[in-house]
């Protein structure tokens, strides 16, 4: 129970870091179809689990919630990274 509350907590302050992508080359005229581009190729892989009670997940459920958004997020970063794009 413990590792939990800490992964959802590590997920919530992640959630709300604020850093902007920029293109490594300064020509940043592409970012919002790139941006774009990788949100839905994140999507496809990974399109988000729905609890089977929508107004409360049972904790195997929230496993599988948390697992499906650190995937989403890797697959977006790692779109973003290969369009050459970096994080700050």
């Amino acid at each position: 129970m413990k590792k939990l509350i800490v992964t959802v907590l590590l997920v919530l302050l992640t959630g709300c870091a604020t850093g902007t992508y920029s293109s490594r080359d300064g020509d940043n005229s592409n970012l919002n179809l790139d941006t774009l581009y990788c949100k839905s190729l994140a999507r496809s892989k990974h399109p988000g689990y729905i609890c089977k009670n929508p107004l409360m997940c049972t904790m195997e459920e929230v496993n599988i919630v948390l697992n499906d958004l650190t995937q989403y997020q890797a697959v977006f970063q790692n779109c973003m990274l290969g369009k050459g794009y970096n994080y700050q």
